[in-house]
């Protein structure tokens, strides 16, 4: 799954490699783009002629309720005709969606990964949270984190023994991605913190031993089974985008833009949704 993930993070870092630091140009493009796929994915995968039946024969059983609002055998009749057709509909686009879903997983996790934060800014603070692994007692192990000239880390950090946490503060005094080095014990962690604007994965949290935290979790490195480490997480700002008159989260973005962008190809090539 951390192969498949690094393949998959690789191939988007080339798509959004344009794009420079220019983030909500780099989101629609990429949601438009999407979402005009999974249309074609879904015509190519689907029964089309079937769909555009059930289609028509559920909006005749609704016309048909509406008709004889008064007739209650009628509308029984036509309300079970109605069902029939949303089942008959769902037969036939079972394929096609299975198949979207199984392509909008690895876009959705890619986009949450780089747009749902934003990089830290220069003279801005973050925190740090190493958690141990069960039966490491974070007041008792030596761990410590260090990193570029360009981050000055609290040298008192937070043991929380209940959590197994370790909390460090850190300061950023410039822009750019900084390496950073945790260490518990002889182990050590290296990864990096992002305090430059641009469309790569923002690295916010790393768990270790889950095969799914490998396919989700691409911003930061893999932390190896059986080490002292049990999880790493970064506190980064929550990301919002300027469009239509307001500021808008990246989910929204990318639900408006992936609507968008099927709805072209939807009319241009006559595609049954």
């Amino acid at each position: 799954m951390f192969l498949l993930a690094r393949i998959v993070t690789l191939a988007f870092d080339a798509l959004v490699a344009p794009f420079g630091s220019h983030r909500l140009a780099a989101l629609l493009a990429v949601s438009l783009l999407g979402g005009a796929m999974l249309a074609v994915v879904f015509r190519a995968t689907s029964n089309q002629a079937a769909i555009a039946r059930s289609r028509e024969v559920f909006k005749a059983r609704i016309l048909e309720m509406r008709l004889y609002p008064d007739d209650i055998v009628l509308i029984t009749r036509a309300f079970g005709g109605a069902l029939a057709a949303q089942g008959a509909y769902l037969k036939h686009a079972a394929l096609g969606i299975v198949v979207v879903l199984v392509i909008a997983v690895p876009l959705f996790v890619q986009l949450e990964q780089r747009f749902a934060a934003r990089a830290l800014r220069a003279g801005s603070r973050t925190l740090v949270t190493a958690t141990l692994a069960p039966g490491v007692d974070p007041r008792a192990v030596v761990a410590s984190l260090s990193g570029a000239a360009a981050t000055v880390v609290d040298a008192r950090p937070v043991r929380v023994r209940a959590s197994r946490e370790v909390v460090w503060v850190v300061d950023v005094r410039d822009r750019g991605r900084h390496e950073m080095e945790l260490r518990v014990g002889t182990e050590a962690y290296r990864f990096p913190i992002e305090a430059k604007e641009s469309c790569r994965a923002i690295g916010r949290r790393r768990s270790a031993g889950s095969w799914v935290d490998a396919g989700t979790q691409v911003g930061l490195p893999r932390i190896a089974a059986g080490a002292s480490l049990a999880g790493v997480r970064v506190h980064y700002p929550v990301a919002r985008y300027r469009l239509v008159g307001g500021e808008l989260s990246w989910l929204a973005v990318f639900l408006l833009g992936t609507l968008v962008g099927a709805l072209l190809p939807a009319r241009l090539m006559r595609i049954q949704l």
